[in-house]
């Protein structure tokens, strides 16, 4: 018994196209990266299908009813243009239009040739790789050029679509102009290669989806929800780490404490979405002032601190003037707020993040009692930052 080369490697290719579809679906449903998953799923849905109609399809090209052959190429030019939307999707890129419709518009033209025109069986099918490839090699290119961040999955999967390509191409130019009667070599090792083409795409985009997902996991748990600066939590990490940095190598390392001044009062006076809308204003001010290599955190309800790296106290003092000035001109004409600042720093504090951290909070309480809208300095309470950056490292 004489059995299809192209069955052996069907079966394989319509399980590994199904299971993909239903693992980009579960993530669809799971509103995890829910554009390029549902593109996801519809592409290898469709793929599964057309795949599963080919093994219709009799041994002889010329016995290929044409109806079925427009549509086995409607669903997988289709399901192909998915997957590429899909990971224009993934790497952040909204789809175009006109490149996905001139893509199935290269790959179905032909065999609208063949059916209505009598076109040669075969004459479709370097139209099918060329748009296969340049929306391949465009995808792999917006990979690459990915916005935010790219993850291992993103590298596997440019790497993995840079090596498939060619051999995709070259299988299908060489081996389907064929009759599957007549297999030849190339036409055989496509085949052989299909399910594993399939399967790494699948995998590859399905583990950089995953990687991001725990990526903004971790990032949700380090991230106050309101203002987007670091919560607290993240606050106690990074000061233990820069504290470590600066008694390793001998650094200075600074620290703002920052307290929105009388802000229960407001609250009680405008109601909480317009304090909410001041504690927004105050953590844009200090983003836009602070440095980039700043570490800025809210720490509380209306507390923030700053964790200033090789950063001596008289910078920090300097800093954090530049901050009062800032948030107390960030106010409007119905509104208007101030904020009180402590600032301590590593060379002059016992050694640990505790003792950075409680001296910043003493020197707040001082600002507090100076009358708020004030810096004071941990060492000096009572003196203001003009007379101090003179005399402080």
């Amino acid at each position: 018994m004489v059995i299809d080369p192209y069955f052996n490697f069907l079966v394989s290719t319509v399980f590994i196209c199904m299971m993909l579809a239903a693992a980009n679906a579960m993530l669809a449903v799971r509103s995890i990266s829910f554009s390029a998953a549902t593109a996801h799923a519809i592409a290898f849905a469709a793929m599964a299908f057309s795949w599963l109609l080919t093994v219709l399809l009799p041994l002889e090209a010329s016995e290929v009813d044409l109806r079925l052959l427009l549509l086995l190429n409607g669903i997988g030019a289709g399901g192909v243009i998915a997957l590429w939307s899909g990971l224009h999707l993934r790497a952040g890129y909204r789809v175009n239009g006109y490149f996905v419709g001139a893509l199935f518009g290269i790959w179905i033209a032909p065999v609208l040739g063949i059916v209505i025109l009598g076109f040669d069986r075969s004459s479709h099918v370097p139209f099918t790789a060329a748009s296969i490839i340049i929306g391949a090699v465009w995808s792999t290119w917006l990979l690459y050029r990915k916005r935010g961040k790219k993850n291992a999955g993103d590298w596997a999967l440019i790497l993995w679509m840079a090596l498939v390509i060619p051999v995709s191409v070259v299988g299908m130019t060489l081996g389907m102009s064929s009759a599957r009667s007549v297999p030849n070599a190339p036409w055989v090792f496509y085949l052989s290669f299909l399910p594993t083409i399939f399967a790494g795409v699948g995998l590859f985009t399905l583990v950089s989806v995953a990687l991001d997902a725990l990526r903004d996991s971790n990032e949700l748990a380090r991230t106050d929800g309101l203002t987007g600066l670091l919560n607290r939590r993240a606050f106690d990490s990074e000061l233990d780490i820069a504290v470590a940095r600066a008694e390793r190598y001998q650094r200075d390392l600074s620290l703002i404490a920052v307290d929105i001044d009388n802000f229960k009062a407001l609250n009680d006076n405008y109601g909480h979405p317009a304090g909410d809308a001041v504690l927004r204003a105050v953590a844009r001010v200090m983003t836009e002032t602070a440095r980039r290599i700043d570490v800025i955190n809210r720490i509380g309800g209306d507390e923030f601190a700053l964790i200033l790296q090789d950063t001596p106290a008289s910078a920090a003092l300097r800093l954090a003037e530049r901050l009062r000035h800032a948030i107390s001109n960030a106010g409007t004409d119905s509104i208007a707020f101030t904020a009180s600042f402590g600032v301590s720093s590593s060379q002059d504090v016992a050694p640990g993040s505790e003792a950075l951290l409680q001296s910043a909070d003493e020197a707040l309480y001082a600002a507090k009692d100076a009358g708020r809208n004030c810096v004071r300095y941990a060492q000096d309470p009572t003196t203001e930052p003009a007379g101090l950056i003179g005399l402080v490292r």
